[in-house]
């Protein structure tokens, strides 16, 4: 527990530092007086959005006070990532520029100035020892130098010029990653109906309606793979919160998914099944999640038990196709392999196994029941009710792929 506190107080220093290093670059180094100033009032609100959103996202705050804070902290995750890159990235150029200045400046005359002093190399050690040019202002060496004086400090040039080839880079890369993948096509009648493999409301995330492949892969036979999380009537994933739903991880009881049936999605026979993967912790906490995903590696090597966990594969009758439920409750499987199935059937519960970082159902179409080489199989549910991001009212949907972020339950 204590590893779990000292982890989350260091992401959030590196948090503070990365920001703080930002203002040097960014603002400091490169403007004075009211921009200065503006520029650092700027970045501390995008600070604090930041640290606001890394709370407000394990506690599921209100999804209007989500809104909210999307606008300033989520959509500031990004640019931060590519700015913080293409800044450090700058930092092994800026050196190598300040070098090739002095080069040239070594090897141009000298001018006479006023008591035999040369200017440009007196900028040059005033701005290493911190006395830079700001546009105007009065040096501690007590000179006044401008931004058209030849002679401007080379470390001011240098991170102007990192500064603002870093924040192009960030913006264009940003605006390219917010863009995002085209808006799949709608998978057609040639996609396989089935069932919702639940009762109750759940979120969904990782839609193929958002993107394909769904979870950014095609390995492992999930292109159109979609995952759905269990909620309650006011769409919470869990009941309660404690400082371990910001710090640290949750035991997977607490969740509403964790034990639910799941149920067949159709009509078929059980023609693999896998057992004995302990469900373990959860973590809404985003600080939790990076030692989390430090460990991807290793269950991408442990092969299908270590992604899906606990699951069932039910060859569906008539369509030809196979699926998959991943990510069951240990123990809790009621199939054995050749027993048929009918849509609606309990096949297992719900559970917190695999590559999972809470408790959720996991449901893919392949082509084979043999995940290691099978390729996805577009599908579509059957009738559903489903309330849209944001929407308290839902609407009927037949023969679709529920939206990203939407609530769904099966309708009669």
């Amino acid at each position: 527990m204590a590893l779990l506190l000292l982890n989350a107080v260091a992401i959030l220093a590196v948090v503070i530092v990365v920001h703080r290093y930002l203002y040097r670059r960014l603002v400091a180094d490169v403007s004075f007086g009211w921009w200065r100033r503006a520029g650092a009032v700027l970045l501390g609100l995008l600070l604090a959005a930041t640290i606001a959103v890394l709370i407000a996202g394990p506690y599921e705050a209100p999804f209007e006070l989500s809104r909210v804070l999307a606008v300033p902290g989520v959509l500031w995750l990004t640019p931060l990532l590519y700015l913080t890159i293409a800044l450090l990235i700058g930092e092994i150029i800026r050196p190598i520029l300040r070098n090739a200045l002095a080069r040239r400046a070594a090897r141009s005359p000298r001018r006479p100035e006023s008591g035999g002093a040369d200017r440009g190399a007196e900028n040059a050690d005033a701005g290493d020892r911190g006395g830079v040019d700001r546009g105007g202002e009065i040096t501690p060496a007590g000179s006044v130098t401008t931004a058209t004086d030849p002679d401007m400090s080379r470390r001011v040039f240098v991170a102007r010029t990192v500064a603002i080839g870093s924040t192009t880079v960030a913006a264009l890369a940003t605006a390219e990653s917010m863009a995002g993948p085209p808006r799949p096509p709608s998978p057609g009648l040639d996609a396989v109906e089935i069932l919702l493999p639940f009762a109750g409301r759940w979120s969904v995330r990782n839609s193929p309606a958002r993107q394909v492949p769904s979870h950014g892969t095609n390995l492992f036979g999930s292109s159109y793979a979609i995952d759905f999380v269990g909620v309650d009537e006011h769409h919470r994933t869990a009941g309660s919160s404690n400082w371990r739903t910001m710090f640290a991880t949750e035991p997977p009881e607490l969740f509403f998914a964790f034990g639910v049936p799941v149920l067949a999605p159709g009509d078929g026979t059980v023609v693999a099944i896998h057992d004995g993967e302990l469900d373990h912790e959860a973590r809404r906490s985003r600080l939790a999640l990076i030692p989390y995903m430090l460990g991807q590696a290793g269950r991408l090597r442990d092969g299908v038990p270590g992604l899906a966990g606990n699951h069932v594969v039910i060859a569906l009758r008539d369509s030809g196709a196979y699926a998959t439920l991943c990510h069951l409750r240990r123990g809790s499987l009621r199939v054995v392999v050749g027993q048929q199935v009918t849509a609606g059937e309990q096949v297992a519960s719900c559970g917190n196994s695999g590559n999972s970082t809470q408790p959720h159902v996991h449901v893919q179409l392949t082509n084979t029941s043999d995940l290691e080489t099978a390729k996805g199989v577009p599908m579509v549910f059957r009738r559903f009710r489903e309330w849209p991001s944001g929407s308290k009212q839902p609407r009927l949907r037949e023969h679709a792929i529920p939206e990203e972020d939407s609530v769904v339950e099966s309708a009669p």
